[in-house]
């Protein structure tokens, strides 16, 4: 069983039950970029993950803003 067209394979099934902030994110991330709702999922876990991995090494996250100031962020 291959890929179609460049699409990985689908390795597991998740159904999962979004709270009403996360549903509405999620809609406002579908109409900004005009991803499928899985694409985005699928980001957002690799993101999340990143950045866990990042903050478990001690690291910061930092923002840099128009004028060039940098913002630590905590998100976790």
């Amino acid at each position: 069983m291959g890929t179609e067209q460049g699409k990985p394979a689908v390795v597991e099934r998740v159904n999962v039950a979004l709270i009403a902030d996360s549903a509405a994110a999620l809609g406002k991330l579908q109409a900004r970029t005009g991803m499928k709702k899985v694409d985005i999922v699928n980001r957002a876990v690799q993101l999340y993950e990143f950045l866990e991995a990042q903050m478990r090494e001690g690291r910061e996250l930092v923002v840099r803003d128009e004028n060039g100031i940098d913002r630590i962020v905590k998100i976790f």
